[in-house]
């Protein structure tokens, strides 16, 4: 018997490293904090079924690391850029560092706690 505030399981991705998988940690600076950029961030990566996360950084960046296919890394990329120069929007994010670091298995996308 479940009770009402019991969870069903929902089936959870396999923790795995995806054949031909790259992996960026990237860091932005600008206004990028206190404007959602981890939310969006986690809704983009979301749709191009990216894994790895996202904080904030005591010093005002924003530091991530995305794990995907190298266009589904760049199309991550451009989403930011694309909303940093979008009239009226609220995030403006200048990429500081994109280095490649080795791929992890993970099996989804975190917003993690200010580092």
């Amino acid at each position: 018997m479940k009770w009402f505030w019991q969870r069903e399981d929902k089936p959870r991705r396999e923790k795995a490293i995806p054949a031909g998988a790259i992996r960026r940690k990237l860091r932005y600076t600008g206004r990028v904090q206190a404007v959602g950029f981890r939310y969006t961030a986690k809704r983009w990566a979301d749709s191009h079924n990216l894994t790895g996360w996202v904080m904030n950084l005591i010093g005002g960046d924003v530091m991530l690391e995305v794990q995907g296919t190298p266009a589904q890394v760049q199309a991550f990329m451009d989403d930011v850029a694309n909303e940093s120069v979008r009239e009226g929007a609220f995030i403006r994010a200048t990429l500081v560092q994109n280095d490649a670091v080795e791929p992890v298995p993970e099996d989804r996308f975190s917003i993690r706690n200010v580092y």
